[in-house]
């Protein structure tokens, strides 16, 4: 087995459990070309590897989350954005009217008409939407600096490990012994 193979096949101990919404493909597709970059070399730079293509995968997961968690504070947002505009005068049918908004082609030119005449637009629903979920994301935005960070140590370990590899074991290995009586002359 040689080496690239060697260290997909680790990789693949440390992938992640999909959810049903992620692609396997693509998960292949990241390990082998991170694998296929880092080229371990030895059962250590392997684990490093796996540690950092688990990381990476995990980054691209909570990336896509940050647009879903907007996504679906969107109906809420647009509700918000009609109660300050309607006055709040009547809280059922506005939230009638901000469901309605999705599947019927005539309320949501209406809600936009009443956007506009008011300087809105759907991107005031989507900044609506991101205030509101400004604690989660904030929390997703540590979780990837933290993955972020675990990263760049895991690359920095492989590269000194790697500098390391590549020294004399020992200080007097790759040097010039004097003897006595030796100048070296």
């Amino acid at each position: 087995m040689s080496r690239s193979d060697q260290g997909a096949q680790l990789a693949r101990i440390y992938e992640p459990r999909l959810l049903p919404s992620e692609s396997q493909a693509h998960f292949e597709m990241m390990r082998d070309a991170l694998v296929a970059e880092l080229k371990p070399r030895c059962v250590i730079e392997e684990m490093w590897v796996g540690e950092i293509v688990h990381g990476e995968w995990e980054m691209r997961r909570l990336r896509g989350f940050k647009d879903l968690i907007v996504t679906s504070a969107r109906g809420l947002a647009l509700k918000n954005l009609l109660s300050i505009v309607l006055n709040a005068s009547g809280a059922a049918d506005i939230d009638d009217l901000a469901e309605r908004s999705v599947t019927n082609k005539a309320v949501r030119n209406q809600v936009t008409n009443i956007l506009r005449k008011h300087r809105m637009s759907e991107a005031s629903i989507d900044a609506e939407a991101f205030r509101h979920c400004l604690f989660e994301l904030g929390e997703i935005n540590r979780r990837l600096a933290e993955l972020s960070s675990r990263r760049d140590k895991s690359l920095q370990l492989l590269e000194d490990y790697r500098a390391g590899l590549a020294r004399p074991r020992h200080p007097a290995e790759g040097t010039a012994v004097m003897t006595s009586g030796d100048d070296g002359d």
